[in-house]
C-alpha cells in the first residue's frame, strides 16, 4: 500500500477482501461436502484471521504512516532527522498477523535510529 486511502477506498476494499473470504468457504464447502461444523468453523477461522490482518493493514497503513514535511528532531540530540524510506515490519497479533508501514528517520549527526510516530511507549490493553 503505497498512499493513504479515503475511508470509501478503505471500506471497499475490506468488502472486497471479505467477499473474497466467503467465496473461499465456499469453494472449500463445495469441495468437502461432508465436513463437520467442527471442520468447517476451523476452515472458517483460518480464513478470518488472514482477513483481520488485512483489515488491519488497511485501517493502519491505509492512513498516515507517519512522513512528516517537518521532520522530527532527534530524542538524543535534537537535530533535526531525515527522512530514509518506508520500513515494514511483521506484527503478530491475537486477531490476526499483518505488515505495518512507517515512515522511517535517521539522524544526521549521532546516527540515532528511529520509527515514526517518535512518542512515548504506551501499554497496551488487555
Amino acid at each position: 500500500m503505497s498512499r493513504p486511502m479515503s475511508r470509501a477506498q478503505r471500506q471497499a476494499t475490506f468488502l472486497e477482501e471479505a467477499a473474497h473470504m466467503f467465496n473461499h468457504l465456499e469453494d472449500w464447502y463445495d469441495q468437502h461436502p461432508d465436513a463437520s461444523f467442527g471442520e468447517i468453523e476451523a476452515q472458517a477461522r483460518q480464513q478470518r484471521r488472514q482477513l483481520m490482518g488485512r483489515a488491519l493493514a488497511l485501517l493502519i497503513n491505509g492512513r498516515d504512516r507517519g512522513y512528516q514535511n517537518e521532520a522530527p528532531s532527534c530524542s538524543k540530540c535534537e537535530q533535526p532527522m531525515r527522512f530514509e524510506r518506508y520500513r515494514t515490519r511483521r506484527v503478530y497479533g491475537l486477531e490476526g498477523d499483518t505488515q505495518l508501514s512507517r515512515a522511517y528517520y535517521r539522524c544526521p549527526v549521532c546516527k540515532r535510529q528511529t520509527f515514526f510516530p517518535p512518542r512515548p511507549q504506551t501499554e497496551t490493553a488487555c
